[in-house]
């Protein structure tokens, strides 16, 4: 898995984090582009957003990310039985 290092600049997340930022691990592969992370120290979580950068996974972009990786696994399916 991949590991992304980033500097802390948010408050309210562990002393580790604040001091030598966060260590982003992937969690789920959602497409060849797009990804899910999570913090091995805090448990913070991220995802890849439109222009390639981290962003925090809200509810909404954990929906769309499912709603994504449905529609990439049924279009990988199709082109594979073609």
């Amino acid at each position: 898995m991949k590991t992304y290092n980033t500097s802390a600049a948010t408050s309210g997340i562990t002393f580790i984090c604040t001091l030598i930022g966060h260590q982003y691990q992937t969690t789920r592969k959602i497409t060849n582009h797009i990804s899910e992370y999570e913090c091995k120290c805090c448990g913070k979580q991220m995802t890849d957003d439109s222009r390639g950068r981290l962003t925090l996974l809200t509810p909404e972009l954990h929906e769309i990310n499912e709603k994504l990786k449905m529609i990439f696994h049924k279009k990988r399916q199709h082109l594979q039985s073609a």
